[in-house]
């Protein structure tokens, strides 16, 4: 299998399938949505909870984007609500071979009449990008096999709450600031890598990292001209993207779209 190289810092990891190297676990993989490089790939202590695979050594370096004319933002916060997490069952695969290392709120379906298999992750699941948790805090272990690509869709908890939320801080005129974006969503989002890849043979630590391209985030926004022609301005140090006008005028709908277009499905391992 050819390798894929690592996501760079300043791109949005989304899911992570992490190959465990726990007993009894050799069959299936582990599925995690994170964000950060430094929280997906640095390796756990011996200390850290079996059932709790997420703890760090120390704090994570925080993974940054820029805007079209060169500010620089630091991710500092990530959320958001996903539903029908889905993946089609690797061929060859049945469910009846995985039951007993499926988490409860994952389902699988067998293939019939010519449809594949699927496995899909009972909804909705609140991601915490940063620190790599989700609740309900089940580990999802999937069936190693070749995997196309990973579906999902954003979804609401409730009317009032936002589907994706952001706070990225950011430094203008000496000054530091924070960029707050919230919004709510329903739209369909596809990690897929480059080509399909069997993780059958991969060592127990690589992990298949499907995330969103930060670099992308901002396209199409110049926060700093927009800032200094006001067509941003700031509310004490925060910065909503939804008082834009002039040449930032829909900013906040043009990275809602940027965000949810940027999905991607990559190949890294541990340090």
């Amino acid at each position: 299998m050819p390798s894929i190289p690592w996501l760079r810092a300043s791109g949005l990891a989304v899911a992570v399938l992490c190959l465990p190297a726990c007993d009894g676990a050799s069959d299936t993989v582990e599925l995690r949505f994170g964000i950060n490089p430094e929280t997906l790939t640095r390796p756990r202590t011996a200390k850290s909870s079996p059932a709790r695979r997420t703890a760090l050594d120390a704090e994570p370096v925080f993974p940054t984007f820029r805007s079209d004319d060169g500010i620089r933002f630091k991710v500092e916060s990530a959320l958001a609500t996903l539903v029908d997490v889905r993946l089609e069952l690797p061929s060859g695969r049945q469910c009846s071979d995985y039951e007993e290392q499926l988490a409860p709120l994952m389902t699988c379906t067998d293939a019939a009449e010519g449809q594949p298999g699927t496995l899909t992750v009972q909804g909705p699941i609140d991601v915490d990008w940063m620190k790599a948790t989700t609740l309900p805090d089940w580990t999802l272990r999937l069936p190693r096999g070749t995997y196309r690509r990973i579906d999902a869709r954003l979804g609401q908890n409730t009317p009032a709450l936002p589907s994706f939320s952001l706070e990225a801080s950011f430094t203008w005129e000496d000054q530091r600031n924070v960029l707050k974006l919230a919004f709510p969503s329903t739209a369909a989002l596809r990690f897929e890598p480059r080509s399909p890849f069997d993780i059958d043979g991969a060592s127990d630590d690589a992990i298949v990292v499907g995330g969103l391209d930060l670099d992308s985030w901002l396209d199409g926004v110049p926060v700093a001209g927009c800032l200094a022609s006001g067509d941003l301005t700031l509310d004490g140090t925060t910065l909503r993207l939804e008082t834009g006008k002039g040449a930032c005028e829909g900013a906040a709908e043009r990275v809602k779209h940027n965000i949810e277009n940027s999905s991607k499905l990559l190949l890294a391992s541990p340090r």
